[in-house]
């Protein structure tokens, strides 16, 4: 069988989109979507001589000489189903969380300084009472070229902040590798685990059905000292999604349950700016895993790169992408910038899903 993923393309909101199914004109997509079309990729040199958008009421045109109409039917099956609420939060509307890195290198450090508990306690409470939902701590940066951090150093920056956090009933998210950490943070109050590399400490998969907390799980080709280095793909969307799809499987074998999982393409994670553009005009794809979608493209360099900005000016762009994953049907967004972005949500919303 061709190596081949279907992409949701023309998408569709709220009673338009409910209109549009019963009208048999649309597909349903996720929890309150529809599409009129979809795309065929391949990594197949030989389909690109094939027609690869087809619309989803023409199915007499959809077979080709490479891919046959029940793979095709198989595949837009997937998208037929509403994920359930993720670890208590209504799913019906975007969740924003809130990033607190304590850490020297972090976009928001100043003078290059780890925050202080009361400073990073003030911090979470502010980005709460502007709008997220979650707030996301991490001790160990993952930028490009960053080193691998001592575990202690990791919990020694972040345990006190969680465990200071969690009397005020705020749902926290430890953004960590290391199940030591994870542990640590789930005992000082952390209901998420956001693992940048997907469970590859064995003991971590363990960790997260015993406590029942959610997971993240993220894509990233290679480590952040060394990810950024000439990355490669055939096709960067084909492969994020199977490395997430055999991830999910894992972390379900191991005991981990479904609706407490949240997939993430892991933009700028081993990832050039073309690569991270076409996850964007793909992320539809990413329903098929039936699981919430998180992007975390806020600040990051490669709007700098493209709009020729310092992070401190990447505030548009990264409200752009923002919206522009809203508009296919991701739930979660991690960012810097609470108000801004919840603000940007609101009008997109007002206008499309109303």
């Amino acid at each position: 069988m061709n190596k081949a993923i279907i992409i949701p393309i023309n998408i569709v909101y709220g009673k338009k989109a409910k209109l549009l199914i019963q009208q048999k004109k649309a597909l349903p997509l996720a929890r309150d979507m529809a599409f009129l079309n979809f795309e065929i990729q391949s990594i197949n040199n030989r389909l690109k001589k094939e027609q690869l958008i087809y619309s989803v009421q023409n199915r007499k045109e959809w077979g080709n000489l490479f891919i046959n109409k029940k793979y095709i039917l198989d595949k837009l099956e997937k998208y037929n189903h509403r994920t359930k609420n993720f670890m208590g939060l209504n799913s019906n509307k975007a969740q924003i969380i809130g990033i607190l890195n304590v850490t020297p290198d972090s976009f928001a450090s100043k003078n290059k300084k780890i925050l202080k508990t009361n400073e990073a306690l003030s911090k979470a409470l502010r980005m709460f009472d502007e709008g997220a939902s979650i707030i996301d701590i991490g001790g160990e940066s993952s930028r490009p070229g960053a080193i691998r951090l001592d575990e202690k150093e990791e919990q020694k920056r972040i345990i006190p902040i969680i465990k200071e956090l969690s009397k005020y009933n705020i749902p926290i998210s430890c953004d960590t590798r290391n199940s030591s950490t994870m542990q640590a943070a789930i005992d000082a109050g952390a209901k998420i685990i956001n693992d940048i590399s997907s469970l590859s400490d064995e003991k971590s998969a363990n960790i997260i059905a015993k406590n029942k907390v959610g997971l993240i799980l993220m894509h990233m080709k290679g480590q952040p000292n060394y990810m950024q280095k000439n990355p490669k793909y055939k096709n960067v969307s084909y492969e994020v999604l199977n490395f997430l799809n055999d991830k999910k499987k894992y972390a379900i074998q191991k005991g981990i349950k479904e609706e407490n999982i949240i997939v993430d393409p892991g933009i700028g994670f081993g990832k050039n700016d073309n690569h991270n553009l076409k996850i964007f005009r793909d992320l539809t794809v990413f329903h098929s895993l039936k699981s919430h979608i998180l992007i975390g493209a806020s600040r990051k360099s490669m709007i700098g790169r493209i709009t020729n900005t310092k992070v401190s000016e990447r505030l548009p762009g990264s409200i752009s992408l923002a919206i522009a994953s809203i508009a296919k049907g991701v739930k979660f967004l991690r960012v810097h910038d609470i108000k801004e972005t919840k603000q940007a949500i609101e009008m997109w919303n007002k206008i499309n899903c109303n």
